[in-house]
């Protein structure tokens, strides 16, 4: 947008008559001759643009002070999850023995609560994985090209803690699972399908999956099944449904529409995923028994990399990373 616009936009919108020079002046803040900025155009200028007065008027730094402190509130609001989750965690050890019990055995009460604890906790530690992972890359590389850029060596990233290796386990089981029953699909093309824009689509669909031996869902198995059955990701085969059902019936509403389509789309994964189901637990066997153990997962990835190599090498689309 250049001057002139600004100017036009001011007078036509705001009622605001400014010469393209008194917008050049505002730009520049010349130190010998200053222009000085009334509220009323600054107002107007902040809201051409969709800002507040502070976001305009806020340095870079005072942003990312702000956006610190709000990430000092997700840390505080996550202690408080942490907490609520593990006083939840001992009431249902004690409930241990009522849930522990043979399938056909259980009441359709106790049955749905069991399911519904496990796919709780399973969409909740797959978004949770997710977003703390794209934030621990985006903050590491962020931090190599400053490094680099100042000539400095860059950090040993081979040394992993417990969580970052908990999620490359997490990602080879599922590329694994991916590679066995879909070998014509690239991790590239998955990888595209489950950014966090897409993250909710998968999510909500695990949630209504129902595994075999009831072990719950996660966002990662929504999204192998439905990449795996479709050809493509949840969120644009949702997109395709929503689309074709207004059609079919343009007096629905898109809330409605949306969760008819899937509903549609979790039957058809449902079906996919019982047929297929043996191999998910052959991919990941044992993986249960060594989640804590930083040593024995760390053998697991290597081993199960180098058992199917083609997975991580698969040339069917670009070089991908599961998020």
């Amino acid at each position: 947008m250049t001057q002139v616009d600004v100017a036009r936009v001011l007078q036509e919108e705001h009622d605001l008559k400014l010469h393209p020079t008194a917008i050049a002046k505002m730009e520049q803040r010349s130190a010998d001759k200053p222009r000085v900025i009334r509220l009323s155009e600054a107002r107007a200028i902040a809201d051409m643009f969709g800002l507040t007065l502070d976001e305009m008027t806020s340095t870079a730094d005072e942003e990312i002070q702000a956006l610190a402190r709000e990430f000092a509130q997700l840390g505080k609001e996550a202690d408080a999850l942490r907490s609520t989750t593990r006083e939840a965690m001992e009431r249902l050890e004690s409930l241990a023995s009522s849930l522990a019990v043979p399938e056909d055995e259980l009441t359709p009460a106790i049955r749905q609560a069991r399911q519904q604890i496990a796919s709780s906790l399973n969409a909740l530690e797959g978004e949770h994985l997710t977003r703390v992972q794209m934030g621990q890359e985006f903050i590491r590389d962020l931090r190599l090209k400053v490094m680099q850029a100042s000539g400095l060596d860059a950090p040993d990233s081979s040394v992993e803690g417990l969580r970052g290796l908990q999620l490359s386990a997490h990602a080879a089981h599922w590329m694994r699972v991916l590679y066995r029953l879909y070998p014509g699909i690239s991790r590239a093309e998955l990888a595209q399908a489950i950014r966090a824009d897409k993250l909710d689509v998968n999510t909500r669909l695990a949630a209504m999956l129902e595994p075999p031996d009831d072990t719950g869902t996660n966002w990662a198995l929504a999204a192998v099944f439905a990449h795996g059955l479709w050809g493509h990701g949840a969120a644009e085969e949702l997109d395709d449904r929503v689309a074709r059902m207004m059609q079919e019936n343009p007096h629905r509403s898109i809330k409605f529409t949306r969760h008819a389509a899937l509903t549609e789309m979790a039957l058809e994964v449902q079906q996919e995923m019982e047929n297929k189901w043996d191999a998910v637990g052959e991919a990941g066997r044992g993986l249960d028994l060594i989640w804590r153990n930083p040593e024995e997962l760390k053998r697991w990835i290597e081993e199960t990399k180098a058992e199917d190599p083609g997975m991580w090498n698969n040339t069917s689309g670009a070089e991908g990373e599961l998020p």
